[in-house]
């Protein structure tokens, strides 16, 4: 409804800047699927989830032309990963094809993974190293 078309608008209004050189401005379906080491994606967050609090965290996405993706970015600290409204700009994104089954019923569907948040831009800004989740230790005792 009317908060997609804002949000849209908004994508569509700001271009961002500091894409590398010789890369094209895509939309999801233009990518192929594997590495797009000669385009990026501009696309901005409608929402947003982190599967029991750990890696990846999801943003489900829409790009220039409406398409509807989960953009799945790893290693980040959840504290500083995109809020709903941000528009995140990926250079070369990795597109995937996946296929789950659910209660015997297969359902495919296409996605972008981003293996560390250094590799995006969120509001024409490059992350800074702080980004990256915190490394945990587990030990266990072995009797």
């Amino acid at each position: 409804g009317k908060n997609i078309t804002v949000l849209l608008r908004r994508l569509k209004e700001k271009t961002l800047g500091q894409k590398p050189t010789g890369v094209l401005m895509s939309t999801f379906d233009e990518l192929k699927i594997g590495q797009n080491q000669d385009k990026a994606i501009n696309c901005i967050a409608c929402s947003s989830f982190v599967p029991n609090g750990r890696t990846p965290f999801v943003c489900i996405c829409l790009d220039s032309d409406s398409n509807c993706f989960a953009l799945n970015i790893y290693n980040i600290d959840c504290a500083k990963a995109p809020k709903v409204g941000d528009i995140l700009s990926v250079p070369y994104p990795q597109k995937l094809a996946v296929n789950v089954i659910i209660n015997s019923e297969s359902q495919d569907f296409e996605m972008i993974r981003v293996d560390t948040p250094l590799n995006i831009m969120i509001n024409n800004r490059q992350l800074p190293r702080d980004t990256l989740a915190p490394l945990k230790l587990t030990t266990t005792a072995l009797t």
